[in-house]
């Protein structure tokens, strides 16, 4: 802009001064030289015209445009100071946010941290409020339970007196397992197995005497909880239950121990036809002992015996020590038959007696015998036990 006015100043005093100047008319003799100084006008005029193009020129493509670079990095730097300026105000502004968004941050734990112990506070409100009502009610129940527990206690304490004086008299029920032992008992002695009449039926009356020690604990437990559940108003029914609940666990606990192993009945029957079907052979041999200890006594010779085996008096005397032997080869049996099968079912009879201290785990004055399968007596040791029935009469005798 400025080298522009200059060259608009110039102009401006070249119009000016061939304004004042004022031609001369030509004369004759300086026309020539009046010419040549109009072409050299021209000329100048000319020149000036092309230096004033040049110039133009010059001035559009090189002044003009390192003028406007350096206007536009003028501009170029302003605006890069006003950035900056501007960036420095939008840190500053983001460090101010950023304070402020971690103020805001902070005062929101503030208010979390509040919230969540106000929420403790009245949660421990609650807690304690329920507290005391539970404690009120427990109290309310606990004096119900007093009145109740001293009421129980007189009932108990009556009912123990009325235990004691039963005890006293005597008038107290027997365990229903005792109960059927002393049935089983009484079925054993009422009830002959071992008969010669009725040898095919000794298995099955063998069988019908079977009596389980666990199936009398079965049977006991049955009657606990059936008294547990008759009794379920009564004070003691908390004890009625408590002892069924214990039986049933002692019970499943100790069942194993209470199966006792089951005999061979037809073993036994068999083992005691044999036996009676064997009597025919040890009862002439009975006959013949009686004989001869009757000859020895009487002093008899051979003839003697052959006189008096024709006589009615032999055949009277031979029945009756036939008749004499026969009943003590049966009794010989029978007590032994009777002696052996005790001695098998002794082991699961102690377990028939004991059965509610095993079950309840209770300690046994006397160490059970171990529970095996017994085998009947044989024929053999019928007939030694009938031979030797005289030693011991003997050792009876003494």
């Amino acid at each position: 802009m400025a080298a522009r006015n200059r060259y608009v100043r110039f102009l401006g005093k070249q119009r000016s001064s061939a304004n004042v100047r004022q031609p001369a008319k030509p004369t004759g003799s300086s026309s020539r030289l009046e010419k040549a100084m109009s072409y050299a006008g021209i000329v100048a005029n000319v020149s000036q015209v092309f230096m004033l193009v040049v110039v133009v020129y010059g001035y559009i493509y090189t002044v003009r445009p390192v003028f406007q670079k350096e206007l536009v990095s003028e501009d170029l730097a302003r605006l890069q100071i006003e950035q900056r300026k501007l960036q420095q105000q939008m840190d500053k502004q983001t460090e101010t946010l950023a304070a402020g968004e971690a103020r805001n941050k902070e005062l929101a734990d503030q208010r979390s941290a509040i919230e969540g112990q106000v929420a403790t506070l009245n949660q421990k409100v609650v807690v304690a409020e329920r507290s005391a009502r539970d404690a009120t009610r427990r109290a309310g129940k606990a004096v119900a339970e007093a009145k109740t527990a001293e009421s129980a206690l007189s009932i108990l304490q009556t009912q123990h007196y009325g235990l004691k004086l039963q005890s006293l008299l005597g008038d107290l029920a027997l365990p229903s397992s005792v109960v059927q032992i002393l049935n089983r008992s009484g079925s054993t002695y009422t009830l002959n197995v071992f008969e010669e009449a009725e040898a095919n039926s000794i298995a099955q009356k063998l069988k019908s005497l079977e009596l389980q020690p666990v199936d009398l604990a079965k049977t006991t437990l049955s009657q606990l909880q059936a008294e547990a559940t008759k009794q379920a108003r009564a004070p003691s029914a908390a004890l009625d239950a408590l002892l069924a609940r214990n039986y049933k666990e002692g019970l499943a606990k100790y069942a194993e121990d209470l199966r006792c192993p089951t005999p061979a009945y037809a073993d036994w029957q068999s083992a005691f036809q044999s036996a009676m079907q064997a009597s025919e052979s040890n009862i002439q041999n009975c006959v013949s002992e009686y004989w001869a200890d009757r000859t020895t006594q009487e002093g008899w010779t051979p003839s003697d015996v052959r006189s008096l085996q024709k006589s009615d008096f032999w055949k009277e005397q031979e029945r009756t020590y036939r008749a004499s032997c026969k009943v003590g080869y049966s009794y010989i049996v029978l007590t032994a038959f009777n002696h052996a099968w005790e001695k098998a079912d002794e082991p699961c009879n102690e377990r028939r007696m004991f059965v509610n201290h095993i079950v309840m785990g209770a300690p046994i004055t006397s160490k059970l015998k171990p529970m095996t399968v017994a085998a009947p007596p044989t024929t053999q040791d019928i007939t030694q036990l009938f031979q030797n029935r005289h030693s011991k009469q003997a050792e009876a005798g003494l």
